[in-house]
């Protein structure tokens, strides 16, 4: 399923070819019933009527939703609608959803199709791209200067719906009052703060305050789109290997450090993420990610990493969980112990990979964890 970084990847690819461009034709898949949610067949015929001649105004995102923004469109489809009322297109990936724009080439690859997290080094791209159309599409979209986009799904997991949002006059960043009034509606209500955004995630006490009320494996709170949106099986993974976490471990029984520690890593982890688009070729050398799809080896090889740790697996709430046993340990942390620890104020930190938190992390883990590659360039 795609995740966090993959979902960036796939708001830029719109945002860089479509904004600012108006729509000439829009076709959706009129035979599924699944990927359009709550739309007849007449319904979507409405639509994709009166999608035609709108400006694509901008993209956003947030978790595993992302949206397109519509604006104006023929006038006989807006006599009826409020002044400033905007279209938007809310999408969702599923299990195996994808955007295609022809012609227009991208780093994305399924990850469970991989090999250490990267293609195949005998996978030709020209031999396995598909004709236009591809075979598996949802919708087709046409802007006025030729580029063609298709939404592709073929185990029909994903889901687009057609929402309308009041534009106040008053608002001029379109973007932040389209994800403000989607945030109150279904099913982007139901969403957890996107931690790859510092200004709108959660602080350090706020998350330790959620951690406080819950008594679950990490792995499964991690996997929580109401606690962290857009985290999916191996971002967790990568998060618990970068706080030397094990997936089983209970959050009662984590340590205050431990608790502070799996804070910065969920900041960084999905701030990375994004930043690289899901690109695994721009991800530090030091992740698990690229070596946890690894699973099915020869008959006695272990994964390892890349410093010669053997990679383990072990099933946490029905998903597979990849993890290093020789450096995550399951810790039972007494109250006492975290009582006497909560006396030292926690730090807040806004930006999750400032100079203080890596000197911290290093003194942390220089027993047991090794050197961490970090990225020069940001």
């Amino acid at each position: 399923m795609p995740e966090l970084g993959e979902v960036a990847h796939a708001a830029k690819l719109l945002s860089t070819n479509l904004k600012g461009k108006t729509i000439t034709k829009f076709i959706t898949d009129a035979k599924d019933t699944l990927v359009f949610p709550s739309l007849s067949p007449q319904d979507r015929s409405r639509v994709e009527s009166a999608y035609v001649s709108k400006k694509i105004e901008d993209v956003g995102r947030h978790g595993k939703y992302f949206w397109i923004i519509l604006s104006g469109g023929r006038q006989s489809d807006t006599t009826n609608k409020k002044t400033g009322e905007l279209d938007v297109m809310l999408m969702h990936f599923g299990m195996t959803g994808w955007l295609t724009i022809q012609n227009v080439r991208s780093h994305f690859f399924p990850m469970e199709r991989s090999r250490n997290g990267k293609k195949p080094d005998n996978y030709d791209e020209e031999a396995a791209a598909e004709p236009w159309p591809p075979k598996y599409h949802k919708f087709l979209l046409t802007t006025d200067d030729g580029i063609e986009i298709a939404f592709t799904d073929p185990r029909r997991l994903s889901r687009v719906r057609f929402l309308e949002i009041v534009k106040r006059k008053s608002d001029t960043e379109t973007v932040e009052h389209v994800e403000s009034e989607l945030m109150k509606v279904e099913p982007l209500v139901r969403m957890g703060p996107d931690f790859s955004k510092i200004e709108s995630r959660w602080s350090q006490d706020q998350f330790l305050e959620v951690l406080a009320k819950r008594r679950v494996p990490i792995k499964s709170l991690l996997l929580d789109q109401a606690v962290c949106a857009g985290v999916g099986n191996w971002m967790a993974d990568e998060i618990l290997f970068q706080s030397r976490i094990h997936p089983e471990q209970y959050t009662d029984k984590m340590s205050l450090k431990k608790k502070e520690l799996l804070y910065n890593e969920l900041c960084e982890v999905c701030e990375v993420a994004v930043e690289t688009e899901g690109d695994t070729e721009k991800f530090p050398k030091s992740w698990l990610m690229l070596h946890r799809w690894s699973k099915r080896q020869k008959q006695g090889e272990r994964p390892m990493t890349a410093d010669g740790y053997i990679v383990d697996f072990v099933t946490v709430g029905g998903r597979t969980s990849c993890f290093v046993p020789e450096l995550q340990k399951i810790e039972n942390a007494t109250v006492e112990e975290d009582d006497d620890a909560s006396e030292r104020k926690p730090k807040t930190k806004t930006n999750s990979r400032t100079k203080k938190h890596k000197t911290e992390q290093t003194k942390e883990d220089k027993v047991v964890k090794p050197t961490r590659t970090r990225r020069k360039t940001r």
